[in-house]
């Protein structure tokens, strides 16, 4: 299945990952947040693609950047094992969140909502946040979506059409870097 008008060129998908990771590593004053963040960037960059080509969020990806958030939080935590079962229970948390919103839409609209792949991304990327930028980050994936879907119908003078799917994905991978460069930084903290 296409995305049905979200579809991006494959071409774009390596340009836009090597932009990203190159942003990443230049902005980071440490050089080992520059590296995780170039990481988690390309892999934000891959979801984001496939995803509204596809709609569908690569395991791949997603395992990334929890492989990637794993290590990171080790790293950033000096290897403490109290910071790591945080991280774990962030996980576990902004997954269960989302897996309700899936449950409780389902339940309301009686068809699904919001992807699994979508539970499995939030968990993984929770890693890499605070709870307070978890939340900002959904904020931001949430926000530019309802941008993107009311300025689509603007623009295509359509209404909008309620069982139309939307890439999430695409959304809540960048805001998850979004989140986590803002966090390193100390911007809304």
């Amino acid at each position: 299945m296409h995305g049905r008008g979200w579809l991006v060129p494959s071409i774009a998908a390596p340009v836009i990952a090597f932009v990203a990771a190159l942003t990443a590593g230049v902005l980071l004053y440490d050089p080992v947040d520059a590296v995780f963040g170039a990481l988690l960037a390309a892999a934000a960059i891959f979801i984001a693609v496939v995803d509204l080509d596809r709609f569908e969020i690569p395991d791949t990806g997603s395992f990334a950047i929890l492989v990637f958030g794993l290590a990171w939080t080790l790293e950033a935590s000096g290897l403490d094992a109290e910071a790591f079962v945080e991280a774990l229970l962030r996980s576990v948390a902004a997954a269960a969140i989302l897996y309700a919103v899936r449950a409780g839409y389902r339940a309301v609209r009686g068809f699904e909502g919001l992807g699994l792949g979508d539970v499995k991304l939030a968990g993984a990327g929770a890693l890499w946040l605070s709870w307070s930028h978890i939340a900002i980050a959904l904020l931001i994936a949430v926000g530019g979506a309802i941008i993107v879907v009311i300025g689509r119908s603007v623009f295509a003078r359509e209404r909008i059409d309620a069982h139309a799917a939307i890439p999430f994905g695409a959304f809540l991978a960048p805001a998850i870097w979004i989140g986590w460069f803002a966090q390193v930084n100390g911007v809304w903290a």
